[in-house]
């Protein structure tokens, strides 16, 4: 599995299919995607809306790591970074950005490989640049 974070429209999707052989016809979106079938996935972007949902839902975000992984090990996952800035007031926001950090350190400690990118330039924080 690799694992791609970044700021928000850092260019973390154009990163990926440039470094990957998977095309945008295999991106699967967390933002709206079927989050209860996660059958095979490539692509995954937007992990980190896809934490929200689920715990919108009452969903254990780490119990959806697991069997996100156990069916797609060589999966791709982007996920902004929410964890910086201004703290937010609702509890909501704070429950949200907590889970979505816990969830990305869990997916970064599994990866083979760890990349950040800022402003389209990719750092490999874990794992192989090539």
């Amino acid at each position: 599995m690799r694992l791609i974070v970044g700021g928000a429209h850092q260019g973390k999707l154009a990163y990926a299919l440039e470094q990957t052989e998977l095309s945008a016809a295999q991106v699967v979106d967390g933002a709206e995607c079927d989050l209860s079938d996660v059958g095979r996935i490539a692509l995954f972007t937007h992990f980190h809306l896809a934490v929200r949902r689920l715990l919108q839902a009452g969903e254990n975000p780490m119990q959806f790591v697991e069997r996100l992984l156990a069916c797609n090990p060589d999966i791709v996952i982007l996920a902004d970074e929410v964890g910086c800035g201004v703290v937010p007031l609702s509890r909501e926001e704070r429950d949200w950005r907590e889970a979505a950090g816990r969830a990305c350190c869990e997916l970064a400690r599994r990866a083979s490989r760890v990349d950040r990118v800022f402003c389209g330039i990719a750092v490999t924080i874990k794992g192989a640049t090539k």
